[in-house]
C-alpha cells in the first residue's frame, strides 16, 4: 500500500530555470568561461550543479567546484525566489493530503535552498520533511531518497521526478517511479529506468496514486 509519496523540486514542484539559468551564466562570466547555450543550461536544472558545471565546460573539478561556489554566492543573493509552481501543483498537493498520504521533498538542491525556496512559495506546509543535499556534494540522489524513506518500506513510498537522475536513485532506492514530462528530463535517458507511469500535467499524477 502507497503511504508515502517523495517529490523532486527542481521541475517537479517548481520551474526554477530563470534563477538557474541567471546564476549559471553570472558563475561563468564571472571567471572567463564561455557564453552557455541554451540547451546547455537547460541540462543544468536537476542534476548536481558541479557536475553540470564540469560537463558543459569540460573543466577540471577544481574549476568546476569554484563555479558552483560563484554559482551559489549569487543564488542567495536572491535569484534562489526566481522560480514558478508548477499549475495545479497545489491542488495536487490538496488532494494528497486529502487521502492521507505523507508527502516528503528530495532535492539535489542543497538543503539550505531547498527549505528557503519551499517555505517562500507555500509549499512547506504539506511535507512531513525536506530531504536536500550538501554543500559539499558528496550525497547522491540516492542518498537522498534513501534518506526520505527513512524507516518506512521503500515499496511502500513512491519518487516523482522529471530527470534520469531522479529515476535512477529511485531505482537505486528500490522506490517505484512516476515521471513527470512537464519539467526538464530528457526522456529517452529517464527511460532507462523503470516508471509505473508518466504524468503530463501535476494533476495527472493523481492517476498513478489514486
Amino acid at each position: 500500500m502507497m503511504e508515502k509519496i517523495i517529490f523532486d523540486l527542481d521541475g517537479t514542484l517548481l520551474d526554477t530555470s530563470p534563477g538557474i539559468y541567471e546564476c549559471a551564466r553570472f558563475a561563468g562570466r564571472k571567471l572567463g568561461f564561455p557564453e552557455l547555450s541554451e540547451e546547455q543550461l537547460y541540462s543544468f536544472v536537476g542534476p548536481p550543479l558541479k557536475d553540470s558545471f564540469m560537463r558543459a565546460y569540460g573543466c577540471s573539478e577544481e574549476d568546476g567546484q569554484a563555479l558552483t561556489d560563484t554559482y551559489r554566492e549569487h543564488y542567495r543573493e536572491g535569484a534562489v525566489l526566481k522560480a514558478e509552481p508548477y499549475d495545479g501543483i497545489f491542488e495536487l498537493l490538496d488532494s494528497l493530503s486529502r487521502m492521507g498520504l505523507d508527502l516528503a521533498v528530495a532535492t539535489a538542491k542543497p538543503q539550505i535552498f531547498a527549505e528557503q525556496v519551499l517555505e517562500h512559495f507555500g509549499f512547506s506546509k504539506y511535507m512531513s520533511e525536506i530531504c536536500g543535499a550538501d554543500l559539499t556534494g558528496k550525497l547522491t540522489k540516492t542518498d537522498i531518497i534513501r534518506k526520505c524513506v527513512g524507516d518506512r518500506e521503500a515499496s511502500a513510498c513512491v519518487m516523482v521526478g522529471d530527470t534520469e537522475h531522479d529515476a535512477k536513485g529511485a531505482y537505486e532506492a528500490g522506490v517505484p517511479f512516476i515521471g513527470v514530462s512537464y519539467g526538464f528530463g530528457n526522456p529517452e535517458k529517464r527511460a532507462n529506468y523503470p516508471a509505473i507511469g508518466i504524468a503530463a500535467s501535476p494533476l495527472e499524477i493523481l492517476n498513478f496514486v489514486a
